[in-house]
């Protein structure tokens, strides 16, 4: 049975027309020729088939339903699929839309509206299994399939009123099947990918109700709205050009090449010098690439020169310079933590474009089904990571310290805000360590629930400083130095004008066994100010510290999510401890009179497990934090740390004693030294 599907798959047929959207008869041959050769394409294509076969009976199971029906009202808006109650995203099974953390079955405005555009994007996405399995069987039954999901869209498409997230009508953002035009333009592009492949199968009739009603209509739709640099622009540029496509508008083509918001647009605009997508997040650099990708493939097949794609390798390389060891990537701003492995297909499509062997060694032999068979290399080349040095990203403001021969990586950020989805937290790190994850960042829960602007957003949610117990302005910094190294890698950046009348910058001098951190502010109105530094790490808090119950703390910006707190006054020199099963960290600062420490348990990313944060509060006219992190697996090393003269820190460890530089614009590191420091 199985070697008589695979032959069907694998059928030489000729009965189609010609798709030229993102496929054609070269792509077909070529498809069929890796199957031949290629286990991973032949599961590839008989999965495809399989898909198509199950459909609707595997729609209509996955969603509860009784038969398949395309949802009758417009669909609501992802992120507002949360547990009212905890703030965590929903599952969907069968119907039932359950809280992960209690079990409870919701329904009703807005969380049913969800489920219609989880139905809606699935049917898109069958479209385009049907057309790629019609054209590799010739089975007239994945015809008669798709006639249904385009004749009912024809239908249904013009009776449904422009809404947007918030159900209110007619807004210049709102969509008719989705809330938004992002959402409207990706359920488009895959429902257009699958007519291209079939319509040469369809009655006339059909295909013009389909392209008028539908095409055409949500092309009017999307295009209502120009975003600008965000990366609803690219996904509308990839929806308008494959709908100018198909039905030969050249105002559309036009409208997502050159048009005010589009791709070259884009690609000056919204891609950051340094190739970072501009919102810095790194979730949303995936998600702007995967549409830039997608424009410029169907563009060339058009035989229409794009230059400006260049751009999209800097894309691809900018997360190479900035990952972890572990192949995630910083969850700053409006992003969780990435994994490369994860958004790999587009180094599979990156290589057979750009031919940049780096790309295929992040595939590490893995490639991604339909995706990578459509659009990836053909044969990948074998290698082996190289390895990392430190890498400055000053124009999106980011940078990850590195030192060769070990796992311990800083990254630190500090550069533009990054709009809507930017995060008050200028001057904060993220750290990693012995195969773990240490400090840590909230990065963001949906954008409905609560906490998202109450403690994701804020500053002392992130390891920063926080000035008089208010978030940062949205601002940007710059780097001051930057010293690079194999043994050591040093960084000053300033944090630009997040608070009015208060300076800061962060010095950070990053080894393989500890980080130095020094935090200088100094007010520029005189006057005094309270100063809060905040460290949240993964793992269980521990300290020798007598500290008693504390509640004087604010409840606002971020302050009231902060729980379990107890403080001490401490004028001395001062450790603690986070110990987590694979990497603990020690945090040691060095004492300054009137500081108040405060430990207690802040939101994590997964709001299920509360992560711990220490704070040393200060008041005055300018403060001085210097700390230093050390990750270790059985114990610390660090003995102490001292101003050894005016300038020069001296860090004393088991093994010797390093003496460093931190004067502005002198820095300097010697290891091991003989100094002793009493």
């Amino acid at each position: 049975m199985e070697a008589m599907r695979l032959a069907l798959i694998l059928i030489s047929f000729s009965a189609f027309g010609e798709p030229s959207l993102l496929m054609d008869r070269a792509g077909i041959a070529r498809m069929k020729q890796m199957a031949a050769r290629e286990p991973w394409a032949a599961d590839v294509l008989r999965e495809v088939v399989e898909r198509a076969d199950d459909w609707p009976a595997s729609h209509v199971k996955q969603f509860g339903l009784k038969e398949f029906a395309l949802p009758r009202e417009g669909a609501g808006w992802s992120h507002a699929y949360v547990c009212p109650e905890h703030g965590m995203r929903l599952t969907q099974k069968g119907g039932k839309n359950l809280c992960p953390v209690d079990g409870k079955d919701y329904h009703g405005w807005p969380v049913d509206n969800v489920v219609y555009m989880q139905r809606n994007g699935s049917v898109a996405a069958a479209a385009r299994d049907l057309g790629v399995a019609y054209l590799l069987t010739g089975k007239s039954v994945y015809v008669e399939k798709a006639r249904r999901i385009f004749a009912d869209y024809a239908k249904l498409y013009p009776t449904l009123p422009i809404h947007d997230n918030n159900n209110k009508l007619d807004t210049k953002n709102g969509a008719r099947v989705m809330s938004q035009t992002l959402s409207e333009a990706g359920w488009l592009v895959p429902l257009a990918f699958g007519y291209d492949m079939l319509r040469d199968a369809m009655p006339a009739v059909e295909r013009e109700q389909f392209e008028t009603n539908v095409l055409r209509n949500a092309a009017a739709v999307i295009r209502r709205y120009q975003a600008g640099t965000s990366n609803w622009q690219s996904w509308h540029n990839a929806a308008l050009l494959a709908v100018g496509l198909l039905v030969k508008d050249d105002e559309l083509v036009k409208l997502a090449l050159d048009g005010p918001g589009g791709f070259r647009f884009q690609t000056r605009a919204s891609i950051t010098p340094d190739g970072p997508w501009l919102e810095g997040a790194w979730g949303y650099h995936f998600f702007a690439l995967n549409p830039m990708l997608l424009t410029r493939e169907m563009a060339v097949r058009a035989g229409i020169a794009l230059p400006e794609a260049a751009q999209l390798k800097k894309m691809l390389d900018a997360p190479l310079m900035s990952v972890f060891p572990d192949g995630t990537l910083p969850n700053f701003n409006d992003s969780g933590l990435t994994k490369l492995a994860g958004d790999s297909l587009y180094y599979d499509i990156g290589y057979r474009v750009f031919g940049d062997a780096r790309y295929a060694v992040v595939l590490n032999g893995n490639r991604h089904g339909l995706e990578s068979l459509l659009w990836g290399a053909e044969k990948l080349p074998s290698g082996s990571q190289a390895s990392l040095a430190s890498a400055l990203l000053p124009a999106s403001g980011m940078a990850t310290l590195r030192v060769k021969g070990s796992d311990h990586t800083v990254a630190v950020k500090f550069g533009p805000h990054g709009g809507g989805h930017g995060h008050y937290d200028k001057l904060s790190l993220v750290s990693y360590a012995n195969g773990a994850h240490l400090a840590a960042d909230p990065g963001t829960q949906a954008y409905a629930a609560a906490s998202h602007n109450t403690w994701d957003k804020m500053t002392i949610a992130h390891s920063t400083v926080v000035v008089d117990e208010k978030s940062q302005a949205g601002a940007t910094g710059s780097v001051l130095e930057w010293k690079p190294g194999e043994k050591v890698t040093a960084i000053r950046v300033s944090a630009g004008a997040v608070y009015p009348n208060v300076e800061m910058d962060r010095l950070l001098v990053h080894t393989a066994d500890y980080t130095l951190d020094i935090v200088t502010a100094k007010a520029t109105d005189g006057r005094e100010h309270r100063f809060d530094w905040i460290y949240h790490n993964y793992g269980k808090a521990a300290s020798t510290m007598s500290l008693s119950e504390f509640g004087d703390l604010p409840k606002h910006d971020g302050y009231q999510h902060l729980t379990k707190t107890r403080s001490a006054v401490v004028n001395g020199d001062w450790d603690a401890d986070f110990v987590h099963e694979k990497s603990s960290l020690r945090l040691r600062m060095v004492g300054a009179a009137g500081t108040t420490v405060v430990t207690g348990e802040g939101l994590g990313p997964d709001l299920r497990v509360p992560l711990p944060f220490v704070m040393a509060r200060r008041k005055g006219t300018s403060a001085q934090f210097i700390a230093v992190h050390e990750p270790y697996t059985d114990s610390a090393r660090i003995v102490r740390v001292r101003f050894l003269r005016p300038g020069v820190i001296a860090v004393q460890t088991q093994a010797g004693t390093d003496e460093i530089c931190v004067e502005p614009g002198k820095f300097s590191f010697t290891e091991h030294s003989l100094v002793r420091i009493d």
